[in-house]
């Protein structure tokens, strides 16, 4: 919350005043886009998902869309639409995998990413505003 309101190390009830001289509350300073490319005390802060969107981006995958890959959660890295779903996989992918429009290479339990599986076209500020709540997380169009 510190990189958002333009502070240093500073604790959570010292990040609450300056939120409220802001105007905001921390759950408004929550809510606010991580940016790609902030620096942290320990370096980067990229969980798997938002590491390899922004592989993604660093390929040209995105071409000149804004989007930051921060935001970005597991499934909404493996629904873009940028996965050639209509392939045809190897023999050994369908004997293992039936039905499954790619192929899982490693592991003794098998993924399926169900229907959204390469369903969204990526656009600008893609995911900076959609909810997150459990159980479902279910992703609104467009947000």
């Amino acid at each position: 919350m510190n990189k958002r309101l333009g502070t240093f190390g500073l604790t959570i009830p010292e990040l609450q005043v300056v939120a409220g001289q802001q105007g905001k509350s921390l759950l408004d300073v929550q809510a606010e886009v991580e940016m790609d490319g902030w620096w942290y005390p320990d370096g980067y802060s990229y969980v798997c998902s938002s590491f390899v969107f922004e592989l993604y981006k660093k390929a040209g995958i995105m071409g000149s869309l804004d989007i930051q890959g921060v935001e970005m959660t597991p499934k909404d890295v493996y629904s873009l639409s940028i996965f050639d779903t209509g392939a045809v996989l190897p023999e050994a992918c369908v004997e293992a995998d039936p039905g499954l429009p790619y192929c899982q290479l490693l592991g003794d339990y098998r993924v399926n990413l169900g229907p959204d599986y390469g369903s969204i076209a990526p656009y600008s500020h893609m995911d900076e505003t959609c909810p997150s709540v459990a159980p479902d997380y279910v992703r609104p169009a467009g947000c």
